[in-house]
This record gives structure tokens, C-alpha cells and sequence, in this order.
């Protein structure tokens, strides 16, 4: 049975929430064409990034922001990501160079074009990064005609 892809809301954006769709359904909702190829482009270093997440063996989850997961945006700047790490994750830990470039935001901003940002399962940290990408980017009010406080939805890429 086919899953439901949940509702925009009237400002073309996720209801507020973490929503669990797959790399199909972030392509379905976010990674077609609008006026130009850049969202295709997103989603294409998207599905390269959580490519190389998975091939590192991590028990990670990728929660995807940005103006990428609005819909209402046309032209979206970039994706940014919360790479939720397992609980008991070493910060402080040495990693292969391949994976130094899946957490390092100098270096996932250069290849991916987006900004990732490392925390731990469970964390503040963690439960701060969601509550912070729950709000829509002032910047976005008067382009888009959006309310002050406007909350809006993130996708975590489901496994």
C-alpha cells in the first residue's frame, strides 16, 4: 500500500514536525523542477550525501532543512542537514577522512553546497538544531508573504 505524502499547508510548506518520508518522497515533494534545475541539483548532492553516510556504517539519521523543504520557495539557496548521530557518539573521536567529510561543515559546504551540522541522538543539541529549523527564516516573511512566527515541517530521510 502506497503511502499517504503529507499535506502542505496553505503557505506551501510542511506542516510543523519531524516527517519521516523517503529519498523518493523528498524527490517527489521538493526535488522536481520549478523554474530552473537548481532543486533538481539539490536533491541530486542529497541522495550523494546520504549515499555516504549510509556507506560509512553509521547508525545516523539525515533530518533535511533549508529553503529546499519549501516548496513555497522556487528557487531554493540550499539544503541544510542535522546529522543525528547514535547517543553514545564520540565528538571529540578521530574519523577516516571520508567520513571527517560527512561531519566537517568547511568541507560539506564546499562538496555538497549545503551546511551539515553533527549531534548526538537524544541530545539538547539535537532537540535545539529541530526546534531552531522549525521556524521559517525571517528572511522568507515578506518575499513570500508569510506571517512573523511561522513554524514549518523537516523531513528525516527515512532508512
Amino acid at each position: 500500500m502506497a503511502r499517504v505524502l503529507p499535506a502542505l499547508t496553505e503557505h506551501r510548506l510542511l506542516p510543523v514536525g519531524v516527517h519521516d518520508l523517503t529519498l523518493a518522497e523528498v524527490e517527489t515533494l521538493f526535488g522536481s523542477f520549478q523554474r530552473s534545475e537548481r532543486r533538481r541539483r539539490l536533491f541530486a548532492k542529497l541522495m550523494e550525501y546520504v549515499d555516504e553516510v549510509k556507506s560509512a556504517g553509521w547508525d545516523a539519521r539525515v533530518i533535511v532543512d533549508g529553503s529546499f523543504v519549501m516548496a513555497a520557495v522556487d528557487e531554493p539557496e540550499d539544503i541544510d542537514v542535522i546529522l543525528v548521530l547514535p547517543q553514545d557518539w564520540d565528538m571529540a573521536s578521530e574519523v577516516r577522512p571520508f567520513e571527517y567529510n560527512l561531519i566537517a561543515r568547511k568541507r560539506t559546504r564546499r562538496h555538497y553546497g549545503f551546511d551539515v551540522f553533527a549531534v548526538r541522538a537524544g541530545s539538547q543539541e539535537e532537540q535545539a538544531m529541530i526546534a531552531f529549523f522549525e521556524q521559517v527564516n525571517v528572511k522568507w516573511n515578506e518575499p513570500l508573504g508569510l506571517p512573523a512566527g511561522l513554524g514549518k515541517g523537516i523531513v528525516r530521510i527515512a532508512p
